[in-house]
């Protein structure tokens, strides 16, 4: 881009990270809510967005920033402009992931830019939008992505966008969400009558290292990282393919299962000091092998098979399976051996609560020796959520899972996936208008893309609008067979009276501490509660899974110690950020005769915009509350509630573009 040619140009929005620098309006805004910052600073940001890359001077900085005849110190004014754009944009000069200080020169822009000289739809803001605690930095998080003229160019190549949803009247630009856990890509939009879906199964360790047996998960993973780029293929989460593994296992009968065109699998061998890789593809219909491939590195050289598998996917694999010719998105790449050890070691860690704490001291570790590498701040921002949500962690913990996810987008902008989970954490801290209109223009932007229903679908849950939420999980499932991440759907269908379809979204994620107290949740419903004592053996002892509390609910020996375990439950689920637990908790307290305890947790649930009034009249575990004048009091709430977010979801259809 030329020099200044940003100046020239008003109607032109800068996006970068989680950020849109708006040049019609001079506004920054991140997420979609308007930053403060000064005149000078943002006329300094501006420079520096107009050639990124470049060292701008301190003398270019001067002659931009004041004119001629003005006489101030410049050095100090220049700095001080620039600590006020990092903080602005929560950057360092330390470990700069915007502005970098050249020494003696000037400073440098360091992050990707993406430029769109495309009018854009006036915003239509509601009181909605700041339904969170400004001093929290939590104000309408989620992913917005904007239109880009799509002749733009940067460098001579087409820039594909990806930026943040949360301004609710924004002309969104297409999104692709495609499966690989958190590892989502934004490419383009395919004609999805040729979309070809593939599965990523397991990789087995030929050897006999069990220090290498983590490869079984990393390898695969970044395998259906690298197709997720393919716009003309459809990838299913590794996290949801990784039940299929063994040496015998039946690949044509697997992919059948998935409802996928092709499966890719492999072996590795760890033997002294090489690692030889071996991948294969299986077209699922003729149960034949179509392509396969073996590369040899130094098995303490990770970052150099990463590149070899990057390799030979793209100019290999990728044709076999019909994937369409396109530009590649670079992303980020490792550049420590330590710390990317450190990220594939951390895959391969189950999500459950306390093997969830090695993983984050993992990534920690690994962003700190290397924090450039975004996939690494996305896999650490779904730890911190799991560690806020079912562990201890609380808002901290939260606000931690927003940073890394925010920082993620910052380094790689198509890390969309990020989207989901920052709307989602929007809707447990109780945001629920922000979090609906952040879902809803996803929704409407990428109809075809499961993860995107799965999110609409969760915040009407906690809307409590449960046959719509129940539509949405319907839709998510069919689009994306398999994906565990959908595994909270069970909530829905289970509150609808529907155990089996509850039962089939638990199977999602099945042997995991979740899945074992859901499935006691759903057979306590039914009165199965044999069944359920023998399912909660399966829980660990966090108190947000409950162990303590079903065991001496449902175990006469056990009813002495009812109380005390009640009253810890109580605790962590008050504690917490996530209104659901509180809800959840309440009732399994009612059904276990804790009627105050019970009561507290209701309250508190539903203070938090967990507007249960459909799920109150039909929770089989709230039998005994029912006709009590608390009860009435409960459902009032929940109906004053629910009301609230009905009028401002029809406020936002108005004003809507």
């Amino acid at each position: 881009m030329p020099a200044n040619s940003l100046n020239r140009t008003p109607n032109t929005v800068v996006l970068f990270g989680v950020f849109e620098a708006d040049l019609r309006s001079d506004e920054l805004r991140k997420n979609g809510v308007k930053v403060r910052i000064q005149d000078l600073p943002f006329r300094a940001l501006k420079l520096l967005l107009s050639r990124p890359n470049d060292v701008i001077t301190r003398e270019e900085f001067r002659q931009a920033l004041w004119p001629d005849d003005v006489f101030v110190d410049f050095d100090l004014g220049i700095r001080s402009a620039i600590k006020r754009v990092r903080d602005a944009l929560g950057d360092s000069a330390e470990n700069p992931i915007f502005v970098a200080t050249v020494d003696r020169r000037g400073y440098r822009w360091i992050a990707p830019t993406h430029v769109s000289e495309a009018a854009f739809a006036a915003r239509a803001r509601s009181p909605e939008s700041e339904d969170s605690d400004p001093a929290s930095g939590a104000n309408a998080r989620g992913v917005e992505t904007l239109a880009l003229d799509s002749a733009t160019q940067t460098t001579k190549k087409t820039v594909r966008i990806a930026g943040l949803v949360g301004g609710l009247a924004i002309v969104m630009a297409v999104v692709l969400l495609r499966g690989t856990g958190w590892k989502q890509r934004l490419f383009g939009n395919p004609d999805s009558s040729v979309l070809r879906s593939v599965a990523v199964l397991p990789f087995q360790n030929a050897g006999s290292d069990k220090d290498a047996d983590f490869l079984r998960l990393a390898l695969p993973d970044e395998v259906a990282n690298v197709l997720s780029y393919v716009p003309s293929l459809s990838i299913r989460p590794f996290a949801s393919t990784s039940r299929y593994s063994g040496p015998n296992l039946d690949l044509q009968q697997a992919g059948r299962e998935m409802g996928v065109t092709s499966i890719v699998t492999g072996h590795y061998l760890s033997a002294g000091d090489q690692l030889e890789v071996t991948l294969e593809a299986v077209d699922v219909a003729n149960n034949r092998s179509v392509w396969r491939d073996t590369i040899s590195v130094a098995a303490s050289d990770k970052i150099a098979m990463r590149e070899q598998i990057t390799s030979q996917v793209r100019q290999g694999l990728v044709p076999v399976l019909g994937g369409s010719a396109a530009p590649w998105e670079a992303g980020t790449r490792p550049k420590s051996e330590e710390a990317y050890d450190l990220y594939l070691r951390s895959i391969a860690v189950p999500h459950d609560v306390a093997p969830t704490k090695d993983a984050i001291a993992m990534l920690e570790r690994a962003v700190g020796i290397d924090p450039g590498y975004a996939p690494a701040w996305a896999a650490l921002g779904m730890r911190y959520y799991y560690g806020a949500i079912f562990g201890d962690g609380g808002e901290a913990m939260l606000k931690r899972s927003d940073s890394a996810f925010e920082r993620a987008l910052a380094l790689d902008p198509n890390l969309i996936s990020a989207a989901g989970a920052l709307i989602t954490n929007q809707a447990d801290r109780g945001n629920i208008g922000t979090a609906y209109a952040q879902a809803s223009v996803l929704v409407k932007r990428r109809p075809e893309s499961a993860s995107a229903h799965f999110v609409l679908g969760y915040v009407l849950r906690y809307a409590g609008l449960l046959d719509e939420a129940a539509r949405e999980c319907d839709t998510a499932i069919k689009l994306d067979r398999g994906n565990y991440q959908f595994r909270s759907c069970s909530w829905v269908f289970s509150r609808l009276g529907e155990p089996q379809r509850a039962m089939e979204f638990v199977g999602l994620d099945a042997g995991s501490d979740w899945a074992a107290r859901q499935t006691a949740f759903i057979l306590i419903g039914q009165g199965k509660l044999a069944e359920a004592r023998h399912s909660i053996q399966r829980v660990s002892h966090t108190p947000l899974m409950g162990h303590d509390l079903l065991q001496a609910c449902l175990d006469p020996q056990q009813a002495s110690q009812l109380e005390g375990s009640a009253q810890e439950v109580e605790t962590a689920a008050l504690a917490g950020v996530d209104a659901e637990p509180r809800y959840v908790f309440g009732t399994l307290l009612s059904y276990c005769g804790q009627k105050d305890a019970a009561l507290r947790l209701l309250r508190s649930a539903i203070e938090h915009n967990y507007c249960a009034y459909q799920t109150l009249q039909s929770d089989p575990m709230l039998v005994k509350l029912r006709g009590t004048p608390e009860f009435a009091a409960l459902l009032s709430s929940a109906k004053d509630c629910q009301n609230k977010f009905l009028v401002q979801r029809e406020q936002r259809r108005i004003l809507s573009p």
